[in-house]
C-alpha cells in the first residue's frame, strides 16, 4: 500500500513542480522574478507538506483515542509550521514575493483538483 501512496506522491509532486517551474520561467521572462521564485519556493514546501502528511498519517490512526488525538494535533502543528517557513522568508526578503509563495503553497492541491477534473472530463467524453 505504501508503494501506491509513494507513486501518487511522486506523480502529483512532479506535476506540481513542473507547473511551478514552467510558471516561474514565464514570470521571469515577463520581468516578475520575485513572484517566480515565490512560486517555486511555495511549491517545494507544498510538496514537502504532502509527503509529511502521508508519512504521519499512520501514526494518527494508530493507538488509543487520546494518543491518536495528540498525534493528529502534533501532525497539524508540525505541518503548519512547515508551511509558515516560506511565508516568513517571503516577508523578510524582497527577493521572494509573498503572493507567489501563497500560490505555490496551493500548487499540490491545484494539481490534484486539475487531475481530478481532467479524469472526469475524459470519462464523460468516453461515455457519450
Amino acid at each position: 500500500m505504501m508503494e501506491a501512496v509513494r507513486a501518487i506522491q511522486k506523480k502529483t509532486c512532479s506535476r506540481a513542480m513542473l507547473a511551478a517551474i514552467a510558471g516561474a520561467v514565464v514570470l521571469m521572462l515577463a520581468g516578475e522574478k520575485a513572484i517566480g521564485k515565490g512560486l517555486v519556493l511555495g511549491t517545494l514546501f507544498s510538496a514537502a507538506n504532502f509527503i509529511v502528511m502521508a508519512q504521519l498519517l499512520h501514526r494518527t490512526l494508530a493507538g488509543s483515542r487520546a494518543r491518536s488525538t495528540a498525534a493528529a494535533l502534533g501532525s497539524i502543528l508540525f505541518r503548519f509550521s512547515l508551511l509558515a517557513v516560506p511565508l516568513v522568508i517571503s516577508l523578510r526578503t524582497d527577493a521572494v514575493h509573498f503572493v507567489g509563495v501563497v500560490i505555490g503553497l496551493f500548487m499540490v492541491q491545484l494539481t490534484l483538483l486539475f487531475d481530478s477534473y481532467l479524469r472526469s472530463r475524459l470519462s464523460s467524453t468516453e461515455n457519450t
